[in-house]
């Protein structure tokens, strides 16, 4: 084990409650785990916005022993509300001082990136001209996809963005800058969590949607020619910061193989993790006669893949297949539903504590993304459970799978995936044996192994100290 105390600097989106996610989640659990280890933790986040515009850093509330900064007068954070005007997403900090300042005082051995929302291409500038050496963790696509999830209009993989022409469809109802500027100050903070902001919010996302799919039917050869240079730079821009940073942590070897497509880096696959998982792997009891017990986790978006799952149930149907039940949790908003309303539940939101339960009553879990899912957490807490998972080709997460013997991985297509379910219907056998083998395997994936790794990453990017 590497016993040198590090100075260690994070760059992510914010902290919990006012912050959630899987970035988040992970970025903090890492931090903590880190502190354990005896190392010295700071981070730096894009906060609010003053009249003044002039960048600053200050020192903010410390969390659980992490020293804390806050970055103000940022550049736009769109999250993923796409962007609306690209030229301020690349406008120069006026001043290297700032974070030459900054580096000085915190003295950090190593940088650890986990987003390039908010912050300026000065601040790799200031770390490359300092030696100090950055990683970054692909929890997203943002910096090559402004929505972050490379899916075009058409909920199609894009691997084309026609020279920024569909950047301009696919961002047209993007977040506006006053919106951002609300969505950073320290009132929305506050009020973030209340009953009517939240409202207020899946309000937004339903007319985003909404307006979205009107999109659609544009033709790109309607689009503004001078925003679609813009977009060409703001890649440009963004792929040359990823270009100068020393070290990408890729999460699966799905986001390897994406990012290796458009920037030249090095970097290693190791999977993540974070602290609630735990081993409470248990045998399961299957019974062909009782409904196959199915279940979704996530929101109903056409990314996530839901719609796929929805078609390869209603195809069983139609073929007189009804001795399943999908239970779904984690939708904002309710659809409706045509014949098969007696066999899928939607239950809504659900907490990390529910899970337990959940689980309990799953017989196998599907995670149907049509996009190139970074890793998808929702996996590994299923596997932490013993439960069967189906997983598409598209989801990092398959990385840990064995397709076979510890799950199923399928082609995102509605037809394959309802063949697979079939058999599930009529074989529990195939279940019980994918059970028996995940709880007869290892489980290397809990936070303290994962957090050595990290360091073992860190130790070959900086050298022996």
């Amino acid at each position: 084990m590497w016993c040198y105390t590090m100075r260690i600097l994070h760059y992510t989106l914010g902290l919990p409650p006012y912050r959630s996610g899987g970035l988040t989640k992970y970025s903090v659990d890492l931090m903590l785990q880190q502190l354990k280890l005896g190392h010295k933790v700071y981070l730096l986040y894009p906060g609010h916005y003053n009249f003044s515009r002039k960048i600053t850093i200050q020192g903010d509330n410390e969390y659980k022993g992490i020293s804390v900064f806050e970055l103000v007068n940022p550049l736009p954070v769109p999250l993923l509300g796409g962007v609306k005007n690209p030229e301020l997403f690349m406008q120069r900090a006026s001043s290297k001082a700032v974070f030459s300042s900054f580096l000085e005082e915190v003295k950090p051995d190593i940088i650890h990136v986990h987003t390039l929302m908010g912050i300026h291409k000065e601040f790799f500038e200031v770390a490359k001209e300092k030696k100090i050496k950055v990683v970054f963790t692909t929890h997203d696509y943002y910096g090559i996809c402004p929505k972050v999830n490379l899916i075009d209009y058409n909920n199609q993989i894009c691997t084309d963005y026609r020279d920024g022409q569909k950047c301009v469809t696919c961002n047209t109802n993007a977040y506006s800058f006053p919106l951002i500027y609300m969505m950073q100050s320290k009132v929305y903070k506050t009020f973030k969590n209340s009953f009517l902001v939240k409202k207020l919010r899946e309000s937004k996302k339903q007319k985003m949607k909404q307006l979205s799919e009107k999109q659609s039917i544009l033709v790109e050869d309607q689009v503004d020619l001078g925003l679609t240079v813009q977009f060409q730079k703001l890649r440009d821009y963004y792929c040359s910061i990823l270009e100068s940073i020393d070290y990408f942590h890729f999460n699966s070897s799905t986001t390897k193989k994406v990012y290796e497509n458009y920037v030249d880096i090095t970097g290693e696959v190791i999977p993540i993790a974070h602290s609630g998982i735990k081993d409470n792997r248990i045998l399961k009891n299957y019974d062909v006669q009782k409904p196959l017990k199915i279940t979704f986790l996530g929101p109903l978006e056409e990314y996530k893949g839901f719609s796929l799952l929805r078609k390869s149930l209603i195809s069983l149907l139609r073929k007189g297949k009804t001795n399943w039940h999908l239970n779904v949790f984690g939708n904002a908003y309710s659809i409706p539903l045509d014949t098969e309303k007696d066999f899928i539940t939607l239950h809504g939101r659900y907490q990390s504590k529910d899970l337990f339960n959940i689980f309990q009553k799953t017989d196998v879990l599907v995670i149907p993304s049509i996009w190139k899912e970074t890793f998808g957490f929702i996996g590994l807490e299923a596997l932490s459970y013993g439960v069967p998972i189906l997983v598409s080709e598209h989801v990092g997460f398959k990385d840990i799978i064995e397709d076979g013997v510890t799950g199923i991985i399928f082609k995102a297509d509605p037809t394959e995936l309802a063949n697979i379910l079939e058999q599930l219907i009529h074989d529990r056998g195939i279940l019980e044996k994918i059970n028996r083998n995940i709880c007869q395997q290892e489980f290397p994936y809990t936070m303290d192994v994962h957090v050595q790794k990290i360091q073992s990453m860190y130790k070959k990017v900086i050298g022996d100290r």
